[in-house]
């Protein structure tokens, strides 16, 4: 077959876009710190409890104060908006970048889990994209599985992003190795799942979840 050059464009028409971005120190530690202090005080832990407005089967899911964050809120706002912005650039729609400027964040929580904990698949609804940053990672979490040594690639206390299925030319799903500082975030409607991990340790991360609001 005679070799031709020519000249293509490749079009990406379809599927979600997902940020990865690394966080400073300083915001984990702080994260981590306003944690530790509410698992000292009791009455403070049960009022922000909120296990009971989650899906997640985990020890514990606690509200988070992102006013106690060491800026990890603007970082989350800047972020989502680079996020939301790409989207509207490789969409041509540039004269609706205005509205990136208008991101709220809701309800950040903590999310607490240990051996057999998992989150089971799930959306969230309250907003427009979600996130996730890792804050803690057990041993016990690593590029190998310490039980399912069957399976090709290691997956205990992973999470998974889902979209479609998996075929010859298009992936449908992502599986991420949780690592400590990295800041995962993606539109609210895209499936996603977190497997259980063995052995001792917590798995801590953060959440929220954040909306485009309304201009006047």
């Amino acid at each position: 077959m005679t070799k031709q050059e020519i000249e293509v464009d490749i079009l990406r028409p379809f599927g979600p876009r997902i940020l990865k971005a690394k966080v400073p120190q300083n915001m984990i530690d702080a994260l981590n710190t306003q944690c530790d202090e509410l698992l000292k005080n009791d009455e403070e832990r049960k009022e922000r409890d909120a296990s009971d407005d989650l899906v997640g089967h985990v020890f514990e899911e606690l509200r988070c104060d992102l006013e106690k964050s060491e800026g990890f809120g603007n970082f989350l706002y800047s972020a989502t908006k680079a996020l939301y912005t790409n989207f509207l650039v490789e969409r041509g729609e540039q004269e609706k970048i205005e509205q990136a400027e208008k991101i709220a964040i809701h309800h950040p929580w903590f999310v607490r889990s240990f051996e057999n904990d998992y989150n089971p698949t799930h959306i969230h609804t309250n907003g427009s994209f979600s996130c996730v940053l890792y804050l803690k990672i057990p041993p016990g979490i690593s590029d190998k599985n310490s039980r399912n040594t069957h399976e090709k690639y290691a997956t205990e206390g992973y999470i998974d992003f889902v979209f479609g299925s998996s075929t010859t030319v298009c992936p449908g799903n992502m599986c991420v190795q949780p690592k400590v500082g990295d800041l995962y975030i993606f539109p609210a409607f895209l499936f996603h799942t977190v497997y259980p991990f063995y052995g001792e340790g917590e798995r801590r991360s953060f959440s929220a979840n954040m909306s485009l609001q309304k201009g006047d």
